[in-house]
């Protein structure tokens, strides 16, 4: 099933493709090519997004009450996987998963705001004097209720646990805990045990 809205466009070649669309998708453009890949939008509002799939047996799949707007999802190679889950929330992003067995992880009711990065591969390859590969790609996992602030970047090989707070222009390159507050280029705890609202305290003051 292929179902494209509001001057959105889909375009898909090669064999045993599939894009299925249940939600909103609004100036967007889906862009599938390789074989056995598959994009699926459950109930999720896709606006002013470009999704490109290439390659083979991949898949980017956005859970229900997803809100992705001004987003670029890039997956190329083989068995690579993006997955958005339900009630997240982003304002701006690029995630990039190219390589072969490779996983971008991305829980529930999670906030992002404009301007990040997620890179789960370099893109390219990097070679020591001997001629062997030594900067493979790696899965990217973050956990449920994570708040990511504005112009953060993350990068490949890091599990960030749930609840965790990354702050405005952070680099994130090590695993975060659960419910912790991060800062900085790179990364580093600045607080533990936190909870986090979307309501500032003093808002109705």
């Amino acid at each position: 099933m292929s179902r494209c809205f509001f001057r959105s466009a889909c375009s898909i070649s090669g064999n045993l493709n599939q894009i299925s669309i249940a939600g909103l998708t609004e100036k967007s453009k889906i862009f599938i090519d390789g074989e056995n890949n598959k994009v699926v939008i459950n109930k999720a509002s896709i606006r002013n997004t470009l999704i490109s799939v290439t390659g083979k047996n991949n898949q980017i799949i956005c859970e229900d009450n997803v809100q992705l707007n001004n987003a670029t999802l890039i997956v190329r190679g083989t068995n690579c996987k993006i997955q958005i889950g339900a009630s997240s929330n982003f304002g701006g992003i690029r995630i990039v998963n190219v390589g072969f067995n490779n996983d971008v992880s991305i829980g529930k009711h999670c906030v992002f705001a404009d301007f990040i990065e997620i890179w789960a591969s370099d893109t390219h390859s990097i070679y020591n004097e001997d001629g062997n590969f030594i900067n493979p790609e790696q899965p990217i996992t973050i956990g449920n209720n994570v708040w990511v602030g504005s112009h953060a970047t993350i990068l490949k090989g890091v599990d960030i646990g749930d609840g965790a707070v990354i702050g405005m222009n952070t680099t994130v390159t090590k695993n975060l805990l659960p419910r912790s507050l991060n800062v900085g280029y790179p990364a580093r705890c600045i607080k533990e045990n936190i909870n986090w609202s979307l309501k500032y305290e003093h808002e109705h003051e």
